[in-house]
């Protein structure tokens, strides 16, 4: 009896002193993983940077391209800087929105040399600099309904408002122009052309937009006429994607033509600008030629 006590008297103690043993060691290596800077695997994985495979992308303001908009309006351009200049610029959005990891630097070029990167002016990229480090937080990525760190990169043209509104509007001149010169040379392409128009979406997207709006006529249905009837509406797409010159060019409707007729011309009426045809590198107006079915 004596001696089974003695047994279990010294298992017990040299269990303790096991378990002293193993604590003292995960102690230790904890201490070295600290000392070299490892990183034990769950350590590691929390701190894992994304790239993509996340539930919800970082956002700036509400808005993926949030953060374009919010280096322009705050861009206060150096002495002696270009009005604009391109650049590469990444960082590590953390989990709690700050921004690290931020690298900012000019685009590569090829040249007879090679490739070469067209270096970003140093009075820019500390102002840009200031403005990335200064900016309100983001809302972060997250992963299995938890904040991760996430990397983002954007090529951007660096700009302050004014350049960036004169820009603007120097550019809606250059396209009014374009579409005045367009619509008084009167000329109206209907064959091959570079891009055909199409409408915003695709063919698709034109399918369902007309499924959706399209009204079968009043008048037809209280007669009891029912069934697929087809009208062909041909109209002009102008440079600016607007729909003009709308015609009727084959209506299949037995009776009550008149009401299928205007029902297909006030869907066209009601039609989202398109994006216009190209040919030469130019925009160009361009005759269509659509069915439209009520079915």
């Amino acid at each position: 009896m004596h001696s089974e006590l003695r047994i279990r008297e010294n298992y017990n103690i040299n269990s303790i002193q096991n378990m002293k043993t193993l604590v003292l060691r995960l102690a230790s290596l904890l201490a070295i993983f600290m000392m070299c800077g490892i990183q034990s695997p769950v350590q590691a994985q929390d701190d894992m940077i994304y790239t993509s495979n996340v539930d919800k992308s970082p956002l700036f303001n509400g808005k993926k391209g949030g953060v374009v908009d919010y280096i322009i309006d705050h861009y206060r351009r150096p002495a002696g800087a270009p009005e604009e200049v391109e650049m590469d610029i990444a960082f590590v959005v953390e989990k709690n929105g700050k921004l690290s990891n931020i690298e900012i630097k000019g685009l590569e070029r090829i040249t007879s040399k090679g490739v070469e990167e067209r270096p970003v002016p140093p009075s820019v990229k500390k102002e840009v600099m200031r403005i990335l480090t200064t900016m309100p937080a983001w809302t972060p990525a997250t992963k299995n309904g938890k904040a991760v760190r996430y990397k983002e990169e954007t090529i951007m043209s660096v700009m302050d408002r004014e350049t960036k509104v004169k820009e603007a509007r120097e550019g809606a001149e250059k396209w009014g122009k374009k579409v005045r010169e367009s619509k008084a040379s009167g000329k109206v392409y209907d064959g091959i052309v570079d891009t055909r128009p199409f409408f915003p979406g695709g063919d698709a997207a034109l399918i369902s937009w007309i499924k959706t709006n399209i009204k079968y006529p009043a008048k037809a249905k209280e007669k009891g006429v029912t069934g697929r009837v087809v009208v062909i509406v041909t109209f002009i797409i102008e440079i600016d994607g607007s729909l003009s010159d709308i015609k009727i060019s084959r209506n299949q409707a037995p009776e009550f033509k008149a009401e299928f007729e205007a029902e297909a011309i006030r869907l066209v009426k009601a039609m989202p600008a398109w994006n216009p045809a190209r040919n030469t590198g130019v925009v160009v107006r361009y005759r269509y030629t659509c069915p439209i079915v009520f079915i």
